[in-house]
This record gives C-alpha cells, sequence and structure tokens, in this order.
C-alpha cells in the first residue's frame, strides 16, 4: 500500500508465490486479495493497518476475483467447484455461499453497482468475452456490451451511469467507457495497448 501519490510503499504481504487481485473493502479497513503461498489459490482478508490477515475462502480449485459490495456485507467470488469458472455470493456476517451462475461459461470478474443490486461480470457464454449484469433481486442475467470482440473487466462509476473496461477492437485493446443509459460506448484511450 503507498500514498495517492505513489509515494510512501510499504508491504503488506511478501510471498514467493504469485498474489493478485487486491480490493479495498467499502470502509478502507482491510485489503481483501488471492494468494497463491500454499501453492493454491485462496481469498485473504487483511486489515491494512495492522496487518492481521484472515481466510476468507479456500474451496478446492480456484478462489479467484473477489468483489466487495458497497455495504461491505456481501462479496462476489469466483470460484471452480463445479469444474467451470462460476459466480458465488458469500455473505461475509454468515458465510453463507450462493452460487449465481451456472452452465460451462467461464463467468469472472465481477464488479458491484454502487446500489448493490447488480454485478457486472466477464463471460464466454456469447462465444467470446463480454460484459453481462447480473440482477441480484431476481437472478436474470443480461448482455451489456456488442461493440468489439473482447469487452472484460468491468468496473462501474461512482455515479452508476456507466463503467469502464478493457475493450479490443481491430485487434488493438483500450480503455473504454459504456453507459447504461442509452448503451453509448467512447473509447478512452486509443493507443491500442491499455489493459485493466
Amino acid at each position: 500500500v503507498c500514498d495517492a501519490d505513489g509515494f510512501n510503499p510499504r508491504p503488506l504481504l511478501k510471498s514467493s508465490q504469485p498474489i493478485m487481485s487486491p480490493v479495498w473493502t467499502p470502509d478502507g479497513s482491510h485489503i481483501m486479495y488471492v494468494s497463491f503461498e500454499h501453492y493454491r489459490a485462496a481469498i485473504y482478508s487483511q486489515d491494512w493497518s495492522t496487518g492481521k490477515r484472515s481466510l476468507v475462502s479456500k474451496s478446492p480449485g480456484i478462489n479467484n476475483a473477489p468483489a466487495i459490495s458497497p455495504k461491505g456485507n456481501q462479496m462476489a467470488l469466483v470460484l471452480s467447484k463445479t469444474g467451470f469458472l462460476k459466480l458465488y455470493l458469500l455473505n461475509m456476517t454468515t458465510h453463507q455461499l450462493k452460487q449465481l451462475t451456472k452452465g460451462p461459461s467461464i463467468d469472472t470478474e465481477p464488479a458491484f453497482t454502487p446500489n448493490g443490486r447488480y454485478l457486472l461480470f466477464t463471460s464466454d457464454r456469447g462465444g467470446g468475452p463480454q460484459i453481462y449484469r447480473y440482477d441480484l433481486s431476481n437472478g436474470r442475467i443480461e448482455r451489456m456490451t456488442y461493440d468489439g470482440n473482447y469487452n472484460a473487466r468491468a468496473r462501474v462509476l461512482p455515479d452508476g451511469l456507466g463503467f469502464v473496461m478493457m475493450h479490443r477492437q481491430d485487434g488493438l485493446f483500450s480503455i473504454a467507457k459504456q453507459s447504461f443509459i442509452d448503451g453509448q460506448l467512447q473509447v478512452l484511450a486509443p493507443a491500442g495497448r491499455d489493459e485493466s
């Protein structure tokens, strides 16, 4: 973790194995991340000020892509318990786990909307990576992106009116923004070599 300007970096965890997908809890007290320190993926929560850690998910197979709800009471995550990468919802108080998506597709990279009602996620259920929206109130899934042959890693804007994502068109990777209101897509960084 470091200051907002990039200075004063200090390590929270050192490991010879990969550490990835860090996300802050909404109150800023903890960081959730995936660690392979025991040669298998697991999701941990760590108090960044004290360094105290706790194991959140260690299901057989892949544990990946933690996303915390705006109220901090739920975590969306990706597990391979069924043999396919699927979205799950974990209640952070009761530790009850609920499977959200099914089928043979790869469903990954969840992101909550600011109101906590929807999850955006990346899926290849349409033949290639595209952004979909899962309605947590009724389980309905809606495809959100149609422009470009690769759209992934959606992150919702703070005002909830749209999202940014990795976007590929004509072989070039860019950062793009899409509106929830009219579906209009705008490429923000047209260099062709941008991601995440």
